[in-house]
């Protein structure tokens, strides 16, 4: 079964596309600049056990633009993984936000609905999904599509853990709760440290640090999400890039009262100038910022506290929820790739257990980056989100047609 796995962003378009259950990538790429007439497509495909890499640049004004320039590069003649669009078995998208339509789903009618009601909710992320949806109905009417939602891995929170102090109507009437978010990378994540480490699932109580743009601190014990810091929306729990995490509700009412903002403008202050950006002053970028705290920039310098104080606060919460904690882990473009940061979060830490190999922190890759006689290890993990919306996807079509 050929299953294309896409990423949709506002202008971006990532893709993979999945033989499976061999769970093989025999083609992938990216598209930058999506809604510009200067479009860079960067396509590769396996061939005869090599990769051959094209990049392509031509307009993509819109997603059905540059989805139908992705299908012509899947299926164009010479190197084309797919003979004919015809043998694509199935589309399958990460879902960002549908409330309490969750998990994975073949997508319908009630699916979009859940997307479009929360899309003024996550501005960001909603919107594009559902314009890849209509553009693949457009281009491949006959073609299935199926999705993972972003929240479905913090089913197993508990009332307590989602629920907040708010009128119950505003739970049952609006559905206002926390829900979580980064779902497939902490599944991921929760599967792969145990492989890793050569445990069982079932007997780890992990503490996973998911680091990027966007980011998430998850409690999984025994592999099931306990505690999430991302909340009703992916703004929440630690700062982000340039999104800011928690902070007292009021401060917009106070705003709202003393200034002339209006509440489309908080939003866009919300979602592209607080976070990182908005306290370090260089932007949300963690390498500008390290780069120029380390040249004394009282911004930055903030900026970085701020961070690592936020991401050991939510740590802090994780363990509380798992009854202690076995190991830690980073993922993500930071989490994966930022020694100084993955130090910084793990100083001060060795009445936990915690004790980083300095050596192995500083070269990076995924495996061990704590000493042998560390009580918690410490593991890096090279996230792959696709895999796990291709596994769902080949669930709910291959494994359940069979079923009947």
């Amino acid at each position: 079964m050929k299953i294309l796995v896409v990423n949709s962003g506002g202008s971006s378009l990532k893709y993979k596309l999945y033989e499976m259950p061999a769970e093989s990538v025999i083609a992938q790429g990216h598209l930058d600049r999506l809604g510009t007439d200067r479009a860079v497509l960067t396509h590769k495909v396996s061939i005869a056990g090599r990769v051959v890499t094209r990049e392509l640049r031509e307009p993509a004004p819109d997603h059905l633009a540059g989805i139908k320039l992705m299908l012509r590069e899947l299926s164009r003649a010479g190197d084309a993984p797919l003979a004919s669009l015809a043998e694509l078995d199935a589309v399958a998208h990460k879902l960002p936000h549908g409330g309490e339509v969750s998990g994975a789903q073949v997508i319908g009618p009630a699916v979009e609905a859940a997307l479009q009601r929360f899309a003024a909710v996550v501005p960001v992320h909603n919107p594009p999904v559902l314009r890849a949806i209509a553009a693949f109905r457009e281009t491949l009417p006959t073609t299935p599509q199926c999705g993972t939602f972003e929240t479905h891995f913090h089913a197993t929170l508990e009332p307590a853990a989602y629920r907040y102090a708010l009128p119950e109507s505003w739970y049952t009437a609006h559905g206002i709760r926390r829900y979580g978010f980064h779902s497939c990378s902490h599944r991921y994540t929760a599967g792969r440290v145990a492989q890793i480490l050569r445990r069982p699932l079932d007997e780890l109580r992990l503490v996973a640090c998911h680091l990027g743009s966007g980011t998430s601190v998850c409690g999984i014990r025994h592999g099931r999400s306990v505690e999430i810091s991302s909340a009703f929306t992916p703004q929440a729990g630690t700062p982000m890039s340039t999104r800011p995490g928690d902070f007292d509700p009021f401060v917009l009412t106070y705003l709202l009262e003393n200034t002339a903002l209006t509440v489309a403008e908080l939003n866009r202050e919300l979602t592209t100038a607080a976070g990182l950006a908005g306290l370090s002053g260089v932007g949300g970028d963690l390498r500008d910022i390290e780069q120029a705290a380390a040249q004394g920039e009282s911004g930055a310098k903030l900026a970085l506290d701020v961070f690592v104080w936020n991401i050991r606060r939510w740590i802090g919460a994780c363990l509380l929820a798992c009854g202690g904690v076995d190991v830690i882990s980073f993922t993500g473009g930071i989490g994966e790739n930022d020694p100084l940061l993955r130090r910084r979060v793990c100083a001060e830490l060795a009445w936990l257990g915690v004790e980083l190999d300095e050596l192995a922190n500083q070269r990076g890759g995924e495996g061990i980056i704590s000493t042998p006689q560390a009580a918690v290890q410490v593991v890096c993990v090279a996230v792959d989100e696709e895999i796990v919306v291709a596994r769902d996807a080949y669930e709910l079509l291959a494994v359940g047609a069979a079923n009947g």
